[in-house]
């Protein structure tokens, strides 16, 4: 295994009680494992990636080189990679990043092992929000970035962000350094959006549609309570409601020559998608069907079939039901066969069919699975940029292709200017 390369460290000093955080930038950082101020190790360090590692120094004296440790061996020593402890009293020592004494290195560093070393979604969240204090801040408490000495000073953190790919962060960082003023609030201290979009499990019934449907569905979770009521009364009734999605969301990005898409609802977590795959293959059995009376000229809605009986007894009907056939559809009569009707289901927790119900002219035609829910819409006052804020934070707003769109208003069909 190759030895590691250190190139440059940032900053270049600190108080000889230890406690700065350094950013170290060189190649073979993967699974380093310690990092040498000298003769002595750093009280604790993250690799944060291949060419990246955060330290924490430790009390020492004097100028002191500093070398990463690996499994291949300890990286060669580099004049550009040397540490300086200063006397804090002293009034030439270089700008220090102040550690609260009530927090001290040890703790510091025990918090950055214990969060790196999560995968949960929140401890993701926790990381982001470590870096960028440490980015911002110069630690994980209150302390703004002291005035840079020279360049090489500010160029680890820099080159952290952008390694990080956090342009945003990168430039709050320089309004800090810069003492100019950044964004408000600062990043990584935004207020939680009111709203999320909330992973469920989806409903797979056996059958040949059972592995085209998807493990978990995204529910807003204004409408998950109504939601999972709904769907455990249909469980009662020996029924299932497959859906296709959504599965992930995401804002489109913008910048020159981007294009917003016009499912505006759909970006606002108020679609959801039934699962066209488990219907019209096989009426009396699919987990899903198109039916209507049989011999009415009602339109066909969909509908749960009803495999086995629930504890809620559902009375058989005579029915028709859409067919895919060839590259258009057919009419099969259904005797006795045990249905759920799904728009009372849906309406339940505010999801509807467009109206007039689309009819299918085939397999492939498939508006009739979109729903969408509307509550709480008001035409020519409900602004897009508010619905989109109820979910996403405003910096990934602005980043969007929405970003021009955020006026437009509902008018009681889509969002429009």
């Amino acid at each position: 295994m190759a030895l590691p390369t250190l190139s440059s460290i940032a900053p270049i000093s600190g108080p000889a009680a230890g406690g700065t955080i350094v950013t170290l930038t060189g190649t073979g950082f993967t699974g380093a494992l310690a990092v040498g101020f000298g003769d002595s190790n750093a009280a604790s360090l993250t690799v944060l990636s291949d060419t990246q590692i955060i330290a924490i120094s430790p009390a020492g004296s004097g100028t002191v080189n500093v070398t990463v440790v690996s499994p291949g061996g300890r990286s060669a020593i580099n004049a550009s990679a040397q540490f300086a402890f200063t006397s804090e009293a002293s009034s030439t020592a270089a700008p220090t990043y102040f550690v609260d004494p009530a927090l001290t290195s040890q703790i510091v560093g025990s918090l950055v092992n214990l969060v790196a070393a999560g995968a949960s979604p929140d401890a993701v969240q926790a990381q982001s929000i470590l870096m960028r204090r440490l980015a911002l801040e110069g630690d994980v408490i209150g302390s703004r970035v002291p005035p840079p000495r020279n360049i090489t000073e500010i160029g680890g953190y820099l080159n952290l962000l952008t390694t990080l790919k956090e342009s945003a962060m990168q430039e709050q960082a320089l309004a800090g350094i810069l003492g100019v003023a950044g964004p408000s609030p600062a990043l990584g201290w935004s207020p939680a959006q009111p709203l999320a979009m909330v992973s469920l499990p989806n409903d797979r019934p056996a059958g040949p549609a059972q592995a085209t449907l998807p493990l978990s569905i995204l529910v807003r979770s204004d409408f998950m309570p109504a939601f999972h009521a709904a769907i455990t009364a249909l469980h009662a009734q020996g029924a299932a409601l497959p859906l296709a999605g959504p599965t992930a969301l995401a804002l489109p990005p913008g910048g020159p020559g981007s294009i917003a898409p016009t499912d505006f609802l759909l970006y606002a977590g108020r679609v959801l998608q039934l699962a066209p795959a488990a219907a019209m293959v096989t009426p009396s059995s699919d987990p899903l069907a198109l039916i209507r009376a049989k011999g009415s000229g009602d339109p066909f809605l969909p509908a749960a079939n009803v495999p086995a009986p629930g504890s809620v007894p559902v009375t058989p009907g005579n029915y028709d039901a859409l067919q895919a056939s060839g590259g258009g559809t057919t009419t099969v009569s259904l005797t006795g066969a045990s249905f759920v009707p799904l728009a009372p289901v849906l309406a339940s927790f505010g999801f509807y069919q467009a109206s007039p119900a689309p009819q299918p002219a085939s397999g492939a035609d498939i508006a009739w699975a979109r729903l969408t829910n509307v509550t709480g819409l008001v035409a020519g006052s409900t602004r897009l940029g508010d619905e989109l804020a109820l979910i996403f934070p405003q910096n990934a707003i602005s980043a969007s292709a929405f970003a021009p769109l955020v006026d437009y208003k509902w008018n009681g069909t889509t969002f429009a200017p």
